[in-house]
């Protein structure tokens, strides 16, 4: 990721569908046990829907839940991209390592281009 996507921020509050879509792309990035994946119903939403049994599974939906929670407001907050990154490379999480963090925030760099240029969503 350059300097320019590292300090790239929101250019206005996103609507509801640019944050469902926004939320969806993000997950994709995290490190979730295969029982964990897809389990939203693909709608976006910071919901828990448990799709298995798997105690593993179910925390790692739950943190991925909180994770994006936190990463919604730090961009609600005007915070950029580039402390998006460190702050979730900071949080040490299973689902969400250097790697994953990194490639969340080249996703959210681009997305945030886009809906800046007016091609959002």
């Amino acid at each position: 990721m350059n300097r320019q996507d590292r300090e790239l921020t929101a250019p206005r509050k996103l609507t509801n569908e640019e944050t469902t879509r926004l939320r969806s792309l993000l997950r994709s990035e995290l490190r979730l046990p295969p029982a964990a994946k897809d389990t939203h119903g693909g709608s976006g939403s910071s919901q828990v829907s448990i799709g298995s049994d798997d105690p593993l599974a179910q925390q790692a939906e739950e943190d991925a839940a909180d994770l994006l929670d936190y990463t919604f407001a730090m961009i609600a907050n005007g915070k950029d991209v580039g402390y998006v990154v460190e702050e979730l490379k900071s949080m040490e999480m299973d689902i969400c390592d250097g790697e994953a963090a990194e490639r969340m925030g080249g996703c959210l760099a681009k997305y945030l281009r886009e809906i800046g240029e007016g091609g959002g969503s």
